[in-house]
């Protein structure tokens, strides 16, 4: 088997940690047999492009950085059709692809486990032709972690995010919006809305829904309500809290696409970054679309 391995590495990711953490990982890859060859990327759009240009050469391509790292090697490889397998090692604020995937934080231990782990094939989404890993989304908060300054939340880690968030409190914007999946459709206002394909979101594990899988075609859509009163305002707060879905407030669907079509246009982030604007939104599962490796059962050892 070629024993190849490719390295994209964004060496601005958590305060420089993929950059200081750089020998540890290869050192990492080498102890499970793996040669590699390291690039590290110098702008916006580059794992995109390395990835994309340099997936036939190479049986395992890994990318270290944060969500939008990961994101934008995703996007490379979806556009090219034999796609090797993907290796992710989490160094930014958040990484909930990598929680929902059970891959340590530790670089050096990410390396050793996937480089000896398994292969499991996941969804990916679309949102007008831009893919996404685990979430597509608008709305209050969505736009954190986009305006955020990197220094900011480099510093203070997810902790940015709500601070910043709560700015917002004072002037939340609503969307009239019309929501049309398989076997229904809703026109509301709505003040957040969430397509997610992932056991994690911003550090935190939903409880209020069972049976999410990553490869069973599906989203779990998540749309909160405008709330009429500064009174319902606190009540979908603390159900948030609670992780309770009052249908009074919030719809929740499982479905493999939807379309949001608006008036105006809508500020989308895709896996924490700025996706775009849009008046009409269509979002599609691709199932099984990327094969990534994960760590192994405790216990089990590579064959």
């Amino acid at each position: 088997m070629d024993r190849k391995l490719l390295l994209i590495l964004n060496p601005t990711s958590g305060r420089g940690a993929a950059a200081g953490s750089l020998f540890s990982i290869v050192n990492g890859f080498s102890k499970t047999g793996w040669e590699v060859t390291v690039i590290p990327t110098q702008e916006k759009g580059d794992a995109q492009k390395i990835a994309r240009e340099r997936a036939a050469d190479f049986p395992f391509l890994v990318c270290c950085g944060g969500d939008g790292t990961l994101n934008e090697t995703v996007n490379g490889l979806m556009e090219v059709q034999d796609r090797p397998l993907l290796g992710y090692i989490p160094a930014g604020t958040t990484n909930d692809f990598a929680a929902t995937l059970g891959i340590p934080h530790n670089p050096e231990q990410a390396a050793l486990e996937i480089g000896g782990g398994q292969r499991f094939c996941c969804d990916v989404g679309d949102l007008n032709g831009r893919y996404f890993d685990y979430i597509a989304a608008f709305g209050i908060f969505t736009d954190v972690s986009y305006t955020t300054p990197q220094q900011f939340k480099n510093v203070c880690g997810r902790v940015a995010y709500f601070l910043e968030g709560i700015k917002q409190l004072s002037s939340i914007p609503h969307y009239r919006l019309r929501v049309e999946w398989e076997g229904g459709s809703q026109v509301e206002d709505f003040i957040f809305g969430a397509v997610t394909n992932t056991l994690s979101v911003g550090g935190a594990q939903p409880r209020f829904v069972d049976g999410i899988a990553l490869n069973d075609g599906l989203f779990e859509v998540l749309l909160i309500r405008n709330p009429r009163n500064f009174f319902e305002l606190q009540t979908i707060v603390t159900l948030l809290l609670k992780q309770e879905l009052n249908p009074k407030y919030f719809t929740f669907i499982r479905t493999s696409s939807l379309r949001f079509s608006s008036e105006s246009e809508i500020p989308w982030t895709l896996d924490g970054e700025y996706g775009g604007s849009f008046q009409s939104a269509c979002i599609r599962n691709h199932p099984r679309a990327i094969c990534i490796a994960v760590p192994r059962p405790s216990g089990e050892s590579a064959s």
